[in-house]
Formats: structure tokens, C-alpha cells, sequence
């Protein structure tokens, strides 16, 4: 999309991005359930990135038929899973300190049919989401829709949550450090969506994902993020700790 330049513009973004927020504050919707679902929104939409450029650099042979097609196209996917996979364990295990100081019990939450539909939701658009970056790789290359660049927003925000993990601050909040969290990674996502170059120059690394030769002004609207569920399907099981 093209980045927000007006202060209507301006307030949609925050507007679109704090609904979490506000369900978790006047909804009793459930803060680790929220922050959980972002973490799989991250997870997939990495994996979507991945499985498009597989697709690029390897595209399905068009002279063997249905069957080497289709499991060509298993392969690709296959390739978005492994690296799930891989960068689930690093990024996930800290979601289990994000969550102690609350309390949360996994048991309860995979037991909350809200919060199971919420991950049915989040496969749901990923895939509707892989479906629109193959249709966009079919006229341009991973290098125009600058995935490269999309990888590193949707990783780094999810490091911007593992960073004030580390530090330690997020205990200060005891049981609302959930909440905490979602309220960190929107306020990320909204920086990213507004001055996604700043972001990046911000964050280690980040600033060898930019483009100098193509002005933020220009991106067009695939260089966000591209989030599966923004805001994600939210699980509307009352908080016991907002009750």
C-alpha cells in the first residue's frame, strides 16, 4: 500500500492496528491469546515469503504433467514449513517468558474454541496471502516486490518483542505482560507501516535490507508486511486477569 501521508491517513493506521489493544481493554478479550496469534501470524507470513520465492527460483514444469506440477507446488510449500520449522523454536521459546508472569496456561488456550478458530483464520488468509504473491511473481521479481525487504520488516518486529524480553522490563507489568507485548508489537507495526525505513536503520541489520534506488515514497503495495491477520483473529475469551 502506499505509505500514509495525510493525518487521516495517518489515524487509520492507528486506528486499524490498536483494535487488539482496545478488545483486550473494554472487550476482555485475552491478551496471551492475541500475542500468541501474532506470533503465528509472523511464523506464516514468513513462510509465505518463502514459499513465493521457492516458487520463483524453481517455477513447477509446465511439460510433464498434473502430477510433477502438483508436486512441485507441495515442494514449495514444503519449503515455507521447513523454515517455520526452523525459526519457530528461536523465536517461540521466548513467547514462554512473555507469557509466565501471567500466568498463562496452554492447556486453556488450545482448549478455547475462539482462540482455535483464530489459528483457523490465520492459515486461512496466509494462504489467500501466497495466492496473491504468486499472482504478483507471475509480472515481477522477488527484487521488485522487495521480499527481501518484507522478510526483514515482519522479522525484526518480532525481535523488537524478543529485545525487551531480554532486557528484562516486561516484569515490571507481573500479569499484564501480555498485554504489554501486543501493545509493543503494535506500536511496531505501526512504525513500520508509517516509516518503515526508519524502522529498519533503527534495528541491527536492518539497514542491508533497504533499497537506496527506490524511494519509500514509491513503494507500492506489497512492500509492507504482509501480515495474514492484521489485526489478527482474536480468541474473546474473557482474560482472568482482566476480569
Amino acid at each position: 500500500m502506499v505509505l500514509p501521508t495525510t493525518p487521516l491517513a495517518l489515524a487509520q493506521v492507528v486506528v486499524r492496528n490498536i483494535v487488539p489493544v482496545a478488545g483486550i481493554l473494554l472487550f476482555g478479550w485475552s491478551a496471551p491469546n492475541v500475542l500468541v496469534l501474532y506470533f503465528i501470524d509472523t511464523l506464516l507470513s514468513m513462510g509465505v515469503i518463502v514459499t513465493g520465492i521457492a516458487r520463483f527460483l524453481l517455477p513447477p514444469p509446465n511439460d510433464q504433467g498434473l502430477a510433477a506440477r502438483a508436486n512441485a507446488e507441495f515442494g514449495y510449500v514444503g519449503a515455507g514449513l521447513m523454515v517455520i520449522a526452523v525459526v519457530a523454536i528461536p523465536l517461540g521459546v521466548p513467547l514462554i517468558f512473555m507469557l509466565a508472569p501471567g500466568g498463562a496456561d496452554w492447556r486453556e488456550m488450545l482448549a478455547d474454541r475462539g482462540f482455535r478458530i483464530g489459528i483457523a483464520l490465520q492459515v486461512a488468509a496466509a494462504c489467500w496471502s501466497g495466492v496473491d504473491l504468486y499472482r504478483a511473481l507471475r509480472t515481477q521479481t522477488p527484487d521488485q516486490l522487495r521480499l527481501k525487504r518484507r522478510f526483514a520488516l515482519v522479522f525484526l518486529r518480532w525481535i523488537v518483542l524478543l529485545m525487551a524480553t531480554y532486557t528484562g522490563f516486561f516484569v515490571i507489568f507481573g500479569h499484564y505482560g501480555a498485554l504489554f507485548y501486543v501493545t509493543l508489537y503494535v506500536a511496531t507495526t505501526i512504525v513500520i507501516e508509517i516509516a518503515p525505513d526508519r524502522f529498519l536503520r533503527a534495528m541491527p541489520g536492518g539497514a542491508e535490507d533497504m533499497d537506496p534506488d527506490v524511494p519509500a515514497a514509491t513503494t507500492d503495495k506489497l512492500a509492507s508486511p504482509p501480515s495474514p491477520g492484521a489485526p489478527p483473529a482474536t480468541a474473546h475469551r474473557h482474560d482472568r486477569h482482566h476480569r
